[in-house]
This record gives C-alpha cells, structure tokens and sequence, in this order.
C-alpha cells in the first residue's frame, strides 16, 4: 500500500556521472605579418642584398664599406640606446659617421626587414 510520501514522487534511478564537456579548442593566434629576414650573407652589402640596420648584428654590419669591428659595435651599442634607428641619418650620431658616409650607404641600407604574409586564408 502506497504511503503519502510515496504518492507522487518519481522514483530516482542511480546513473553514471556525466562527463564534462571537453575544453574548447585552442584559439588560433591571430594572422600577422611575420617579419622574415633573408639569409645573412659574408658578401659587401648591395641595393638587392641590403643590411638591414635594425635587426643587423655587428659581423652583418661590417658588410657595409669602411666598417670594421670597431664602428659595428658602436653602431649596434647606438641602437640599443635608441631602441631603434627612425631614419639612416640616426647613424651620424656615431663617430666616425659623416653625411658623405650616409650617402654612400644609402641604397645599401634599410631600417626594417620586409614583412611576408604568413600564408593565412
């Protein structure tokens, strides 16, 4: 015989926890330009080979004529002082530096590397 207690009450069956949803999945970093430098060369800098002098380390600098170890490092300690060179005139700040210097180096020098599409749709 059925009790009050037992009159509307759906009985409860026991079943296996439910599992939890599964992480979502990892965002995709976002598609932005990714900076690729060409290959160091040992070659004298050229209009097509230039020396890149934001990211250029002090043995590519010295692809550029008249700089030995001395002028590269000072160029390079230049750069971490600035944090970056703005123009190629930036450069007369080193000794040794002059604007006939700048115009011989111009064609040979950029300030940034060339940005490349990372291949995103």
């Amino acid at each position: 015989m059925a009790t009050s207690l037992d009159a509307g009450v759906a009985p409860v069956l026991a079943s296996a926890p439910v599992p939890a949803p599964p992480p979502p999945p990892p965002a995709e970093p976002p598609s932005t330009p990714v900076l690729t430098p060409p290959p160091p060369s040992s070659a004298r800098a050229t209009p097509d080979d230039p020396v890149y002098v934001n990211y250029a380390s002090a043995e590519q600098l010295r692809r550029l004529p008249g700089v030995g170890p001395k002028r590269a490092e000072a160029i390079v300690a230049l750069r971490a002082r600035m944090g970056r060179f703005q123009r190629i005139e930036d450069l007369l700040r080193v000794k040794g530096i002059g604007r006939s210097t700048i115009k011989k180096w111009r064609p040979l020098l950029r300030l940034d590397m060339p940005y490349v599409d990372g291949g995103a749709p």
